[in-house]
């Protein structure tokens, strides 16, 4: 995880002397503010503060998500997530593999992001609660929005995949054993942990009435 912050911290140094994705933002600011209201005087900063904290949310994330793994006795279940996210970054698919700064990140934070995403639906639909008590929807369709079809689109297939794959080894979701495993109340811990975790762009002011 620590190579991961690192590199954060040295694609925002970049950033800082380029404002090579602050300029790629202002040109979708337009197309964000149809989703959520964006101030117009400095909608590019703000959609780079969010796209900043977006980013260096990942690691935090999945440290704590495997620490209520752990807590829960999950871990069985809930690493091959957090190791599929971890590897977007450290050896990311050939799609994002070639590219640098913070424009990179934010494809790989989106690849994690959506991963939490669909990993939450699955769960929801084999054992009926999710893994993450946590509402990522709008975060994602805004930086789905500030990549941009058809990349965006790619980058969900490959999430797809991978969700895919993560359910297709794990067979114990379908037994009564798991589910009523994940129905007990130390569970709760799972809750109280992703409590540290509000709605992204609802604490960065980011409000939509479409989602």
């Amino acid at each position: 995880m620590e190579v991961i912050r690192q590199q954060i911290i040295e694609a925002i140094s970049d950033e800082a002397a380029t404002h090579l994705l602050q300029n790629a933002l202002a040109a979708k600011a337009d197309q964000v503010a149809r989703i959520v209201d964006l101030p117009q005087d400095e909608a590019a900063a703000r959609l780079l503060d969010f796209v900043i904290r977006y980013i260096e949310d990942v690691p935090p994330m999945l440290d704590d998500l495997s620490d209520a793994a752990a807590e829960t006795g999950l871990t069985a279940y809930v690493q091959p997530v957090v190791q599929i996210a971890r590897e977007f970054f450290i050896t990311p698919p050939q799609a994002v593999a070639g590219d640098a700064g913070l424009a990179s990140l934010m494809y790989k934070a989106y690849l994690a992001h959506r991963l939490l995403e669909e990993v939450n639906e699955s769960y929801v639909f084999r054992v009926g609660q999710p893994l993450i008590p946590m509402d990522m929807t709008l975060a994602n369709v805004i930086v789905h929005t500030l990549i941009g079809e058809p990349f965006a689109n790619d980058l969900d297939a490959l999430v797809d995949a991978a969700n895919r794959r993560l359910f297709s080894q794990q067979k114990a979701f379908q037994s009564q054993e798991f589910k009523a495993f994940i129905a007990r109340r130390e569970t709760s811990n799972l809750i109280q942990i992703w409590q540290r975790w509000p709605s992204l762009s609802g604490e960065m002011g980011l409000m939509s009435n479409l989602i």
